[in-house]
């Protein structure tokens, strides 16, 4: 694999990782609602999750994948359910704020499930196996498969991780706004509704 290779292989990455989805959506909300240490947690789930897609990549199983219709269907339809738990969980705590009139009397989320949530969010994600079937193998060597898969793995989880950071970054001076129980409420309402469209839409995706 070339130097011009990765380049490329950056280039692309870090369009695409700018396009908000799930991903995006989970980053800002913790970082807003939640200590910004919790949304860093989310992006180290979010760049194994990456990772995990090269290697799987790599062994042919994302090819499977795609050629399996209910392979596939189900990937979907876990993915689906997965954002709209998430959408029901965010909609769900906005009551909460609403009759507590305290955000700190709501359960703070631990950093080993803002690990997890980050790392489920981005691996029932159908649309990362498509990426990985129709772009990701461009760029890999017939005689280092396993080797390049790594390789690319870890940039693209570096990249996502340096552009996710800096949208915390960013999102931390929103910080003041979320002062009030009202604006904590706002924010999970609009974040519950935000998932389920996702999952709407996650849900149309065809192979």
């Amino acid at each position: 694999m070339s130097i011009e290779s990765i380049f490329a292989f950056i280039s692309i990455v870090f369009v695409i990782t700018m396009i908000p989805g799930p991903n995006t959506l989970l980053i800002l909300h913790t970082s807003l609602s939640a200590r910004k240490l919790n949304a860093f947690f989310n992006i180290i789930g979010i760049s194994l999750g990456f990772i995990i897609y090269a290697m799987v990549s790599a062994l042919g199983l994302s090819l499977l994948l795609a050629q399996s219709a209910s392979a596939f269907a189900l990937l979907k339809w876990l993915g689906v359910g997965y954002l709209l738990w998430l959408g029901y969980s965010h909609i769900r705590d906005s009551v909460k704020v609403d009759r507590a009139n305290e955000i700190s009397e709501l359960k703070v989320e631990t950093l080993r499930q803002s690990f997890i949530r980050g790392l489920f969010t981005n691996l029932l994600n159908p649309k990362i196996v498509m990426f990985y079937l129709s772009i990701f193998p461009q760029f890999i060597s017939k005689n280092s498969v396993i080797t390049d898969s790594l390789i690319l793995g870890i940039v693209q989880a570096l990249i996502v991780s340096a552009w996710f950071s800096l949208v915390i970054l960013l999102a931390s001076r929103l910080a003041g706004w979320l002062s009030t129980s009202m604006n904590k409420a706002r924010l999970n309402r609009l974040s519950g509704v935000v998932y389920i469209l996702f999952s709407a839409k996650l849900a149309m995706l065809k192979l």
